[in-house]
């Protein structure tokens, strides 16, 4: 059994290199992300979520990010589809009166063209949304994207709305990823040493030895924030209440032109998807 854990899940690491993507505002990319993202959900086929793969493909070339790299993330998502893709297509609901296009059918089951074309279009939309999500972690410090979040959701301060706990709350979580994934590397480990099989044995057996993993994995995550929390509280953590900052950010012209041009390829994607649905 081969453990690759920390190889293979990406998500939530930043790539320091020299690139124009990494030198935007955090404020804005992360404005044009969440633009991205509505978009993505208002497109209807290929054609109109094709402006969307574009913009993903030129993004993943501006950051000088490896190609290899980024596609080392997505094993485990792509696993993940080939699992539920599957039933998108076998269950895929016809509706009354289209032409459908059958090769198989057997009760409420059926494998058609069309089911075919709306599972491959779901995996498309996914992976450009894990991507979207996956450039802006990679070309963002976990700082700039705390400060900039913090400064987006100001205003709510002044409704006693706690943002400089949530933002916390939100890095904490972040930097726990890649930590938790060294840590059940480890115990798989040290249980495979012991004889454990993970690789064998029914479902039950699996699930029983999956368990000496997981309790003893969430353990230690409790006993990392326990920590967390005493060191927090030796420095005298009590919030954003008159706390300042060291860094400032920013904005320039180049992100106001970024931000245009990627809401207008993402709104031409949404609109092609809203009007044509196609």
């Amino acid at each position: 059994m081969t453990l690759e854990f920390s190889r293979n899940v990406t998500f939530g690491q930043y790539i320091d290199v020299p690139s124009f993507i990494h030198k935007l505002d955090p404020r804005f990319k992360i404005t044009a992300v969440t633009i991205i993202m509505v978009c993505i959900f208002m497109t209807r086929g290929f054609i109109s979520i094709a402006p969307l793969v574009f913009l993903s493909i030129i993004i993943q070339f501006a950051s000088k990010i490896p190609v290899g790299f980024t596609l080392r993330g997505y094993s485990l998502l792509i696993r993940t589809m080939l699992f539920f893709i599957p039933f998108q297509i076998l269950f895929y609901r016809i509706q009354p009166g289209a032409d459908i296009t059958y090769y198989w059918q057997w009760w409420i089951v059926s494998i058609t063209k069309e089911g075919i074309m709306n599972g491959l279009y779901i995996f498309i939309r996914v992976i450009v949304l894990y991507h979207m999500m996956n450039m802006l972690m990679f070309t963002t410090t976990m700082i700039d994207l705390s400060d900039a979040v913090e400064l987006m959701f100001e205003p709510l301060k002044r409704l006693k709305f706690p943002i400089n706990e949530l933002v916390m709350t939100m890095t904490v979580a972040l930097k726990f990823v890649p930590l938790l994934i060294t840590e059940l590397e480890r115990l798989i480990r040290a249980q495979m040493v012991r004889g454990v099989r993970f690789d064998q044995g029914n479902a039950f057996q699996r699930a029983r030895h999956l368990g000496s993993v997981l309790i003893p994995l969430f353990v230690n995550a409790l006993n990392r924030a326990e920590v967390l929390i005493v060191a927090m509280n030796a420095r005298c953590y009590r919030g954003g209440a008159g706390r300042t900052k060291r860094r400032t950010i920013h904005a320039h012209r180049r992100d106001a032109v970024m931000l245009l041009c990627v809401s207008v390829l993402a709104l031409t994607g949404a609109y092609i998807g809203r009007t044509m649905g196609i």
